[in-house]
């Protein structure tokens, strides 16, 4: 069987080392399971650590995705098939402790850390991807955090992430809808400034195995920003769609209720297309998902990416256990019936009280199995 992940070190022409980190799941275009986050883990502190690895590229293979998300079909199916709330939550927090740990680490690596962002970007991808210091948007890359369809909510970072464009507005909307942007949407938000086409990707490895590494770490990482601007080629790359619609964004950002901002979207009178299903995925989204995100992007604005991954997994656990993410996976991943039965019918619904209780957290202090990050 094929490792899920693949390591690889290039001698550059100066005697320095690339680590070449290669997510090898195309078939599950990516998902990252369990077993992918020690390996990855490992690695990463191993190289961090290595004076003779100068910068680490993080790619994938084939052309269908960088990595479309956890896979919270494998995760769902371990719930299922697991008795007692101790047990299950045991399960959950191993997952995803181990996932935002790689996540945290990427945020704070240290060396010039690119990743090659190539057709689908969601989810626990979008984590992995936000974590690299220089972040590569291919023509075809599709991005998005896409968890209210599965009952689920916008994590690895994105507490942190999404309440950090530079655009008001958009964060809330990207949750609420799950809506898939393109790479000048990308560079919009400024999640990414090299739009590099996929063919240039032997290019952009050869040049950095030509590059003279300084002497001084510190300028490595202008040394690679300098190297991927000169690829930098955005001709045929698709308009955004982001940018013609930001005066809904804004208007979002001034309401002070949840109801007020889904009455907004969804009674947009636009026949274009992209607003549409954005819109229609708000509508067959969980309403439980659409309560935590917006508390997300209004109650937590200030907190630090340690926090934030800290109350992410607070919220993951409870949501596997008490929520929606059981059913919002089996109707879209495992039955594939389109036809989720959520835990209420719609925002309007949803007690205070019960949103409350998943922001509370399973641990206390020292206890909680992220407090030393």
């Amino acid at each position: 069987m094929e490792a899920s992940v693949l390591f690889d070190e290039l001698a550059t022409d100066d005697g320095h080392v690339i680590g070449i980190i290669t997510l090898n799941k195309a078939r599950q275009l990516h998902a990252l399971s369990a077993d992918m986050f020690p390996l990855l883990h490992q690695k990463l502190l191993a190289w961090q650590s290595d004076p003779r690895i100068v910068s680490v590229l993080f790619t994938s293979t084939g052309d269908r995705a960088f990595c479309a998300g956890g896979d919270v079909k494998s995760l769902q199916q371990a719930l299922v098939n697991t008795d007692g709330n101790e047990a299950k939550q045991q399960l959950v927090s191993e997952y995803f402790v181990a996932e935002y740990q790689v996540d945290y680490l990427l945020h704070n690596f240290g060396k010039p850390l690119i990743v090659w962002g190539d057709g689908i970007i969601m989810g626990g991808g979008l984590g992995l991807f936000m974590g690299a210091s220089h972040r590569v948007v291919t023509e075809t890359a599709r991005i998005a955090m896409p968890e209210i369809t599965i009952g689920l909510f916008p994590d690895v970072g994105a507490t942190w992430f999404l309440n950090r464009l530079p655009h008001p507005g958009v964060g809330l909307f990207l949750g609420l809808t799950g809506a898939s942007i393109n790479a000048n949407d990308a560079k919009y938000l400024g999640l990414s400034e090299y739009l590099i086409p996929a063919a240039k990707y032997a290019d952009v490895v050869k040049a950095l195995t030509s590059l003279d590494w300084q002497v001084d770490t510190e300028l490595h990482d202008s040394q690679v920003d300098q190297l991927l601007m000169a690829q930098y080629a955005d001709a045929d790359f698709a308009t955004g769609n982001l940018i013609k619609h930001q005066a809904l964004f804004n208007q979002l950002s001034r309401y002070s209720e949840l109801a007020d901002v889904m009455t907004c979207i969804q009674t947009q009178d636009s026949a274009d297309a992209w607003l549409q299903t954005s819109i229609k995925k708000l509508l067959l989204g969980s309403p439980i998902s659409a309560h935590i995100l917006y508390r997300q992007v209004n109650q937590y604005t200030e907190l630090s990416l340690a926090a934030c991954f800290q109350l992410e997994l607070d919220l993951a656990v409870n949501v596997c256990l008490n929520a929606d993410l059981v059913e919002g996976v089996r109707a879209l991943l495992v039955n594939k019936d389109n036809q989720p039965q959520w835990l209420f019918k719609d925002t309007d619904a949803v007690p205070v009280k019960f949103v409350d209780n998943l922001f509370s957290s399973p641990w206390t202090g020292d206890c909680h199995p992220l407090h030393s990050l």
